[in-house]
């Protein structure tokens, strides 16, 4: 009776982990399609990297900020706000 309860146990955990790995697999489709959208095709940004968050800008360019006669990229709107707050700060680091 052990070890039908223990066979049983081990193909539900298969099943799960089964599913499991086809919900990354999608999710890892997903990431890539919005990965690959160019919001901002053909601009040449200053940096190759968030300044706010440090994220590549290979990952995705969701807003952009003008400063200093230069464009730069960042991941997220919240990134470019903080950047705005202190360029200088963030531009020291690069």
């Amino acid at each position: 009776m052990k070890k039908i309860l223990l066979i049983s146990l081990l193909f539900s955990a298969c099943s799960h982990k089964s599913n499991n790995s086809d919900a990354v697999v999608k999710a890892r489709a997903k990431e890539q399609t919005v990965m690959s959208e160019n919001k901002y095709p053909g601009i040449d940004f200053a940096s190759k990297k968030d300044l706010a968050c440090g994220m590549p800008l290979s990952a995705g360019v969701d807003d952009t900020a003008h400063y200093g006669g230069k464009i730069y990229g960042f991941c997220s709107t919240e990134c470019k706000d903080t950047f705005l707050k202190d360029p200088a700060k963030y531009l020291a680091k690069k």
